[in-house]
């Protein structure tokens, strides 16, 4: 079961049709669907269509779309589709996997798009 508990939000502007992307990552600069972890700016928590404004989870305890099987502990990184993969040396990471969940479905992670971590060596 995935959960949200104690996480901070902003709202910005959706600069594209997000309504197929909830708990995507999101770019600050744009309001679209992030390409990498140090673009990324948070966790897309509602459906905007463009121009609407967006709930961006950026710190806590938020829900987040899998790109790969995670296990718990996994340090997260952003992938092209805005999803979260495992986070191999030479990425930014935001976050780390609360428990495991598979590829393509929702998980729950503890985040800091605030201070992403430039990973240097894989653990």
């Amino acid at each position: 079961m995935t959960t949200q508990n104690q996480f901070m939000t902003t709202t910005i502007e959706a600069g594209e049709d997000l309504t197929a992307n909830q708990y995507s990552a999101i770019a600050l600069s744009d309001g679209k669907v992030a390409n990498e972890g140090l673009e990324a700016s948070g966790i897309l928590l509602n459906k905007p269509k463009n121009g609407e404004f967006l709930t961006l989870g950026y710190f806590g305890e938020i829900k987040f779309r899998a790109g790969v099987g995670l296990s718990v502990g996994d340090r997260l990184r952003v992938t092209t589709s805005g999803y979260m993969i495992s986070a191999a040396s030479g990425y930014y990471f935001a976050g780390r996997a609360k428990a495991a969940v598979t590829s393509g479905s929702l998980g729950t992670g503890f985040f800091n798009f605030v201070a992403p971590v430039y990973q240097v060596s894989s653990l």
